[in-house]
């Protein structure tokens, strides 16, 4: 039972953690899927899979609150999600110790712990759904281990809760929904009777979901997939577009997983470090050895085990974007506290009193150190990530529309373009005129129209009568068909990015952030003022997010200068690129190519090593490392790199062909012919396969 005093150390926990995560919080729009999320959320509209139907009815209520501008408002619902996290964490550790002095320092411990960890403390900071998801975690573990100690109503709760779980984000159901759902199984077959009622209460939370067709049905401005069919729904629920676009990355086995865990391990060691990690194994041993934790104990290592598996198997993308490892946090967070708690008591002199079992000051001070030693590596991790989210994303997208003449058409392709054009049109109300597509969703023609209809345009399927996944496998055609349509209506602007624009690139004039998509070839402008411009708009930008955006920026305008042969432009904006990120291995890579292409094949070889260093999972590197090599007549260290390529991707032609190339070069033809054979039969399409099987074959 919380005694008042008691009470109000939670609540202490939950106001410090709350003002923190309010001071820090970003001061407007932000970048990644931060605009969509607030405009689905101030729209009631669907997001994006799984929809996230709960996060838009609660981030509505929060958006009524009349407290600076919209994004603000999400972003400081974010903060009290995080903060609601935090105070839970405390209070877990509060009664799975039974309410002594070392509960009281292992809850503040792990509360401190869990806003210390930088990938919680971001997500709790910008407009995301996953400070949420975290707090519906952590109540889920509360109401499981009140559950564990035989509170039915706790149960039936845990219920509801695995209901409401489908309108977050999946890592709640995927990561606590099984094992809880085997416990249930489990206690019903003990002779328990609560599990019979509680399908009821996992449907009463499941109709969250009712949401999405409702809403769809509206044509909301943010309405991904626009689930108001059955099967639409259950695409939108599984996240069957996700699944598609990103089906070279998930479940990936061999090499590149290792490539992921390698990733995952090193953020966790950098974010939280070593003591944290330490403090959590030890409690998950304290809490496996007793008995009244130990199925609790077995919930947080799964939880653990799980966040790690997704995030290295199904989830790989967005390890670099801290997508990934909220519940992670979590849990080590526990662990952590668990830990502090075991050894405040192996510690402290326990002495008898009236009220029960009592911890020494000797304990206390102890526990009370180690929280310290445990917290403050995590709190100093990525320091300008914590006190650097500024108004960049913001300015960023004002800049795209500032270069758009009226009725243009813009094709975006990052998510922060994308999601700041959305929130900028939908809720800030600039640009109506404007019509702002993604790239990679022109394949659904359905909401192709549905944006054109917004800015005023005709209201029509452009590409009625193709199936979805006729319109997957050719988007390229879907895109030039749509491009060669509307730009002799109107300017048509695209978003410099890693792949090539959809017309010739000797008509693209380039902009920031938007290039013009000309009828003729234009003289490209100088340079530097583009890069002036670039660090200006994206400055200070003590966040990492902004650093390597600035980056990429710079690298996609310096291929638009490599496209047209502008050698000495390209390296100036790749080099600068590298000025921004020294660590950067697309400039490095990239500004290697304009070395191998005036002959500097040592300085170019030395650029991509330094990137196989840092990231061995880089292909193009790698490949590009082979071939310079290779010019250099390092044939060994070439053959190497090639064999290591086609080891992480045994159906890419690309590596066949430089090891052909090595055979030949060696005098061995009858091999480098079987190369390029293999390589033909792979790729029977691919350019440079097809040529070196011509020249093996002469």
């Amino acid at each position: 039972m919380t005694t008042p005093a008691k009470a109000r150390v939670g609540g202490a926990v939950f106001l410090i953690a709350f003002a923190v995560l309010c001071a820090a919080a970003a001061p407007g729009l932000y970048l990644r899927d931060s605009g969509e999320l607030t405009t689905a959320a101030f729209t009631l509209g669907v997001a994006h899979e799984t929809g996230f139907a709960l996060f838009c009815l609660l981030g509505k209520a929060a958006a009524l609150v009349p407290l600076g501008e919209v994004a603000t408002r999400l972003n400081l619902f974010s903060a009290l999600s995080g903060a609601l996290t935090a105070y839970l964490a405390w209070r877990i550790l509060h009664e799975a110790g039974s309410g002594d002095l070392a509960s009281e320092i292992a809850g503040a411990g792990a509360a401190a712990l869990l806003i210390a960890d930088y990938t919680f403390f971001k997500s709790s900071t910008v407009a995301e759904v996953y400070a949420p998801t975290a707090a519906a975690i952590a109540l889920a573990l509360l109401l499981f281990l009140r559950a564990s100690r035989g509170d039915r109503r706790a149960a039936l709760g845990l219920a509801l809760v695995g209901g409401l779980s489908l309108g977050l984000h999946a890592q709640l159901r995927i990561l606590v929904g099984p094992p809880v759902a085997l416990w249930a199984l489990w206690r019903l077959r003990r002779g328990d009777r609560w599990p019979l009622f509680a399908p009821f209460a996992v449907a009463l939370g499941a109709a969250v979901v009712v949401y999405l067709p409702l809403r769809a049905a509206r044509t909301p401005a943010a309405d991904w997939a626009d689930p108001r069919t059955l099967g639409a729904m259950l695409d939108q629920l599984s996240a069957a577009r996700i699944r598609r676009s990103f089906s070279d990355q998930i479940l990936q086995g061999g090499i590149a997983s290792w490539d992921h865990a390698r990733l995952y391990g090193g953020l966790l060691e950098a974010q939280l470090g070593v003591p944290a990690l330490l403090a959590a194994l030890a409690g998950l041993v304290a809490l496996l050895r007793a008995r009244a934790t130990r199925s609790f104990g077995l919930l947080l290592f799964v939880l653990l085990t799980g966040d790690a598996l997704y995030s290295i198997f199904i989830n790989p993308m967005g390890l670099a974007d801290l997508q990934d490892g909220t519940p992670t946090a979590l849990a080590i967070a526990l662990l952590a506290g668990a830990g502090l708690a075991a050894a405040a008591r192996a510690i402290g002199a326990r002495t008898e009193t009236g009220r029960g079992l009592a911890l020494g000051r000797a304990g206390a001070w102890a526990a009370g150190a180690l929280a310290v030693v445990i917290c403050v590596p995590a709190a100093l991790a990525e320091p300008d990530g914590r006190v650097g989210l500024g108004p960049e994303a913001a300015r960023w997208t004002s800049a795209a529309f500032a270069e758009a003449p009226p009725r243009a058409l813009v094709l975006t392709t990052s998510d922060d373009l994308s999601a700041g054009a959305l929130y900028e049109q939908a809720v800030a109300g600039a640009r109506p005129d404007v019509t702002a597509l993604v790239r990679q969703q022109l394949w659904d023609g359905a909401l192709v129209a549905q944006r054109i209809a917004h800015a005023g345009g005709e209201v029509r399927d452009p590409f009625a009568g193709r199936s979805a996944r006729a319109r997957i496998l050719h988007q390229d055609q879907i895109e030039q068909a749509l491009v060669t349509r509307e730009r002799s209506a109107r300017a048509v602007l695209w978003e410099p990015a890693g792949d090539a624009p959809p017309i010739a690139p000797e008509k693209v004039l380039p902009g920031v952030p938007l290039a013009q998509l000309e009828d003729s070839a234009a003289p490209l402008p100088p340079a530097r003022p583009l890069a002036e411009r670039v660090q200006a708009l994206l400055s200070p930008g003590r966040d990492p997010l902004v650093q390597r955006m600035r980056a990429a920026v710079l690298c996609a305008l310096g291929r638009l200068y490599l496209a047209r042969s502008d050698d000495a432009r390209a390296a100036g904006l790749f080099g600068a690129a590298l000025g921004e990120l020294p660590s950067d291995a697309v400039a490095a890579t990239n500004l290697g190519v304009v070395r191998a292409r005036h002959g500097d094949y040592a300085q170019a070889a030395a650029l991509v090593d330094r990137v196989l260093a840092r990231d061995p999972s880089r292909q193009v590197a790698r490949l590009n490392s082979g071939r310079y090599h290779l010019e250099l007549g390092q044939l060994d260290l070439a053959e190497h790199q090639f064999s290591l390529a086609r080891a992480r991707a045994p159906r890419d032609p690309a590596p066949l062909v430089g090891l052909g190339r090595v055979a030949e070069r060696r005098g061995d033809r009858a091999l480098a012919r079987s190369y390029a054979a293999l390589a033909l039969k792979l790729a029977p399409g691919d350019r440079e396969a097809h040529d070196f099987s011509l020249e093996m074959n002469r």
